[in-house]
C-alpha cells in the first residue's frame, strides 16, 4: 500500500486560519488581564503592550507643611524626598503648572523671594528661604519620572472589597457556571452521539435540530429588523 506523505494545500490553510482565530481571541483577552494586574497610573499613561517597559510619568506633589522646616544658619530649610521610597528615577522638575519641567535634575531653581527648591534623580529635594515659611501647606512640586513596571492586586481588591460586591460576583458565579457547564455537557454528549453513533431516526433528529437552527436565526434576523 501505497501513501503519500504530502499534505493537501487546504490542510494548511486550515491550520494557519485556526492558529489566526485563536491569536485574536488570546490578544484581547490577555489585554484585559495584564491590564487588570498593573498599577493604576501606569495604566493611565500607557497601554498594556508596554506593561514590560519603563513608563514616563509627570507627577505633582507636595513638600512637607512648614512646621518640617529647620533653620541652617540664615536660611530656612525644609527637605524631603518626592518618590517616598518608590522605584523611580527623577528627569525634570519646575514649580509650576505651566512649565512642568523647566529643570533639570540637580539645578537649583530659583523660586519668588529668594526662595530656591533643588530635587535631585533619587527624588530627595531642598527648599530653602531666607525668610521663616508661612502657611499650612506644602510648596508644589511638578516632577517627570521614569517608573519601572509594577504589577499589583490592589485593583481586584479595591473592586471585590466594595461593600455587597464581593457576595454579588458569588452569585452571579453560583447561577452562571451551573447554566452556562452543564447545557454544554448534554449538548457535547448529544453531539457526539449524532455525529459518530448509528441509532434509529438518526437522520431525522439532525434535520429537526437543522430545522431549529434555521428558525432561531430568522427570529434574530427579525427581532432586528
Amino acid at each position: 500500500m501505497i501513501t503519500s506523505s504530502k499534505r493537501s494545500p487546504l490542510t494548511y490553510l486550515v491550520h494557519a486560519t485556526v492558529l489566526f482565530l485563536v491569536i485574536i481571541w488570546t490578544i484581547p483577552t490577555a489585554g484585559l488581564f495584564i491590564s487588570s494586574i498593573r498599577d493604576k497610573d501606569q495604566l493611565s499613561v500607557s497601554g498594556w503592550w508596554t506593561a514590560l517597559s519603563t513608563s514616563e510619568q509627570r507627577i505633582v506633589a507636595r513638600a512637607h507643611e512648614p512646621k518640617a522646616q529647620v533653620q541652617e544658619g540664615d536660611l530656612f530649610v525644609i527637605r524631603g524626598n518626592l518618590l517616598e521610597g518608590a522605584a523611580g528615577e527623577i528627569t525634570k522638575f519646575g514649580s509650576s503648572s505651566l512649565q512642568p519641567e523647566a529643570f533639570d535634575v540637580g539645578t537649583i531653581a530659583d523660586l519668588k523671594k529668594g526662595k530656591t527648591l533643588q530635587v535631585m534623580e533619587n527624588g530627595d529635594y531642598v527648599l530653602t528661604s531666607p525668610d521663616e515659611w508661612k502657611g499650612s501647606r506644602g510648596q508644589r512640586i511638578f516632577y517627570t519620572a521614569e517608573v519601572p513596571p509594577r504589577f499589583t492586586l490592589d485593583n481586584y481588591r479595591e473592586v471585590l472589597g466594595t461593600e455587597g460586591l464581593g457576595q454579588s460576583f458569588l452569585n452571579s458565579l453560583t447561577v452562571t457556571i451551573p447554566a452556562t457547564v452543564i447545557p454544554i455537557l448534554v449538548a457535547a454528549f448529544a453531539a457526539y452521539a449524532l455525529a459518530w453513533m448509528r441509532f434509529p431516526g438518526r437522520v431525522s433528529v439532525y434535520c429537526c435540530c437543522g430545522w431549529f437552527i434555521g428558525c432561531s436565526s430568522a427570529n434574530v434576523s427579525d427581532s432586528f429588523a
